[in-house]
Order: structure tokens, then sequence, then C-alpha cells
């Protein structure tokens, strides 16, 4: 019922407060230490402190908007805002982690394309936050490249973004089964590189809130395309 819905989603929200709490008091704790004098060992210590951290944060997140989505509770905002610069924080914010990979990420916008639209830029940073982050999670040796381009087509969708990586693939049989919530390409991925199996089922939901969708096209050991297309006002 709706009201058993509004009490899931208040009781979410506030359990997801509660944890983010504590949790963003170790990540303050972390960042004062990592400017502190410590030793090698505990550096790397460290290091996987803040990186649990972020993930229990990320898996927060993902079940809270899953909730809000199976509620159908989840609104996106409209306002004018910079593609191009929603786009370049997010290869800002990656490029390290790819680096420390040894992969390289490239981000490609076309000098004078059009970059002033009407949407959720929230909402497209958290979808190309995700797909960028996965390319990056699979791939161990490479590039990813990020890639928009924008076809003026009235109305419709009218923004495709690229997520081309080099990593290990999906078998064609589990192509589909990647956008089931809870599901990855098998059940050893999630053992071996973590996560909830939510981000895609999420960044395809949104993409579809946004008049689009997002497809995959993948070979074993060679890589996979992921296509973002919105459906957005300039």
């Amino acid at each position: 019922s709706r009201l058993a819905d509004k009490a899931k989603d208040q009781f979410l929200a506030t359990m997801s407060h509660e944890i983010r709490t504590p949790m963003n008091g170790v990540l303050g704790m972390a960042e004062t230490l990592r400017d502190s004098d410590l030793n090698p060992q505990q550096r790397e210590h460290l290091h996987i402190i803040t990186r649990s951290v972020e993930s229990l944060l990320n898996i927060i997140n993902d079940i809270l908007d899953y909730s809000k989505i199976t509620s159908n509770s989840l609104t996106l905002e409209s306002t004018h805002f910079d593609l191009r610069q929603v786009l370049g924080d997010v290869y800002q914010l990656m490029k390290s982690t790819a680096e420390s990979k040894n992969i390289k990420l490239i981000f490609d916008y076309p000098e004078g394309a059009h970059s002033d639209f009407l949407g959720d830029p929230t909402r497209i940073r958290q979808v190309i936050f995700n797909l960028v982050g996965n390319a990056i999670k699979f791939t161990e040796k490479g590039h990813v490249k990020l890639t928009c381009r924008v076809n003026p087509a009235g109305g419709q969708e009218n923004v495709t973004l690229s997520i081309e990586d080099t990593g290990i693939g999906i078998p064609e049989d589990r192509l589909a089964a990647v956008f089931h919530q809870f599901e990855q390409a098998d059940n050893s991925t999630t053992r071996q590189f973590g996560g909830t199996g939510l981000g895609l089922a999420i960044s395809r939901t949104l993409a579809v809130m946004m008049g689009g969708d997002v497809v995959v096209e993948s070979v074993v050991n060679r890589g996979s395309i992921f296509k973002v297309t919105l459906t957005m006002e300039e």
C-alpha cells in the first residue's frame, strides 16, 4: 500500500542517515590521519579503511535509490546545467582510480558541441560515475573512454554517452542479466569485485526516466561498450 511504501521509505531514509553520520566521522578521522606521520604499512591500512567505508556508503546509496524506485517515489530535478562540466567532474574524480591501475581514462566531448541542457545533473552524474567506475573495476589493462555525442533530434534521444573499456567483457548469454537487480555477470564477480548488483539496474531506470535507455555490447576478454541515451531540452 502507499502508506506502507511511505513508512518503508521513511525508515530507510532515517537508517541511512544514522549509518552515514558515523561513517562520515570515520572518513573525517581517516583524512586527519592521512596528514600525520605514518609509515608505509600504516598508510596502506588507512587506505583500506577509507575504501571500505566509501564502499559501504555506496551500498547504502544503492539500497536507498532502489527502495525509492520500487515504491515509485524517486523524482528527477529539472534545472539548467552544463553537461560538459558534469562529465568532466566524473572524469576528474575517477582519473586517479584509473591511474592507480595503470589504465588510461579518456574523456571526449567535441569542441563546440552544445552543452547547456535542462535536466537532473546529479542523476546524470550518478549514472556515468557508476558506469565509468564499473568499467575501471573490470579492466586490468588498456583504457576506459567516456564519449559524449549531441544529436539535435527535436526532443527525441539527443544525447549519447558511451563508456568503452578494454576489460574482461560479458558473455553474450549474460548481457541482459547485468541490468537485473542484485545480479552481475556471474556470482563469482560479486565475490571478486564487490558491489550490490544494483548499480546497473538503477542506472538504466534513471536513463529511462530521462527519456532514454542504457544498452551494452560486449566481447569476452575484449571489453564492453555501455551506451546511455538521454532526451533533454536544450
